[in-house]
């Protein structure tokens, strides 16, 4: 009896930490970002949009795992890392708010054509990385603060990432499935033109609050 009550108190602790990984992860995940600018804007276009789900799916699994395992302790360690870290993704989301703006600011036919232009896979996938692994504030959502969290678990830190990485799959891909459908309504200018200034308003402030912290 006391075995069995034993087992029942470590399968709850296990699936209140995967719930609270799933809680905390969504919510970080769900805030309006770099992430999810990008994604919104490839999944419109339908131009590689599966894959990217999968690349900031296994970036957020590979960071919060880092984060578990006491990396961002070590990170907090090397000031010099972390400021080149952030003015270098401060500089990065700027340049993206940029474009984004200038391009708002063309004229019907060509924010048409722009929208409709394949944008080569290499360029693409740069960006992708760089809204992820160049953006301070992926580390500090997955490995400073979500590492954190997980180590006050202790032994259940693991099943507090697992739920956390479930979290990143159910947005990312749900994201991404939503947007593909609400496309063909999408496909005027002056949607282009408005999503393009809510882009650039999003990275660039995004980017001027990383650049106070």
């Amino acid at each position: 009896m006391i075995n069995l009550k034993l087992k029942h108190v470590v399968i709850l602790n296990m699936m209140t930490a995967a719930v609270s990984g799933f809680l905390m992860g969504g919510t970080l995940i769900i805030a309006v970002g770099a992430q999810n600018s990008f994604l919104i804007e490839q999944s419109l276009k339908r131009q590689w949009a599966g894959l990217f789900v999968a690349l900031f799916i296994i970036s957020d699994a590979i960071a919060i795992s880092v984060g578990a395992m006491g990396f961002g302790l070590l990170l907090q360690q090397h000031p010099t890392l972390v400021t080149v870290t952030k003015w270098s993704g401060v500089i990065f989301l700027l340049w993206l708010a940029f474009n984004k703006l200038k391009a708002s600011m063309a004229d019907d036919a060509m924010i048409i054509a722009l929208s409709n232009t394949k944008t080569p896979f290499y360029r693409t996938l740069l960006t992708a990385l760089g809204v992820t692994w160049l953006n301070p504030h992926f580390y500090i959502d997955t490995i400073l603060l979500m590492g954190n969290l997980a180590g006050q678990w202790q032994q259940e830190k693991w099943w507090f990432v697992i739920g956390a990485i479930l979290a990143s799959v159910v947005w990312f891909i749900g994201l991404s499935g939503l947007t593909s459908k609400c496309a063909r309504w999408m496909e005027r200018p002056k949607f282009w033109r408005w999503f393009n200034r809510l882009n650039a308003f999003v990275l660039g402030a995004v980017g001027v609050q990383l650049a106070t912290l």
